[in-house]
């Protein structure tokens, strides 16, 4: 899918431009989402998730490299941005992507630069 690189730069765009509907309209009905922290969010929970349970109030998503293969994009980049809290966010990030024959998110998993072991 030649178009990977298109829709995941479409998943930052959106996000950014703080709209929890749109983002989560570009899920598949039965896509997941992995993320540290969380259980695989299914359906119905990745709405929730970005209208309730995100803790980014807002900020950008700076894009270093993005690696595409058939219907998969793998994303490099940090974010910089404002929690709910109110504290600053500055995070370097990787995401994978598959995306569907419809183009939609069919299964997202989210990676944070940070020392863990």
């Amino acid at each position: 899918m030649a178009a990977a690189e298109a829709l995941a730069r479409t998943y930052y765009d959106t996000v950014d431009a703080g709209d929890p509907a749109a983002t989560a309209a570009l899920f598949a009905p039965d896509g997941t989402y992995d993320r540290p922290g969380y259980d695989t969010l299914t359906g119905a929970q990745i709405s929730d998730f970005y209208h309730d349970a995100r803790v980014i109030e807002s900020g950008a998503h700076t894009l270093d490299e993005i690696i595409t293969d058939g219907n998969r994009a793998a994303v490099r980049g940090r974010f910089d941005g404002v929690l709910k809290s109110g504290a600053e966010a500055h995070e370097g990030f990787a995401d994978f992507f598959v995306f569907d024959d419809a183009g939609l998110i069919a299964k997202r998993t989210s990676y944070f630069f940070r020392a863990a072991v």
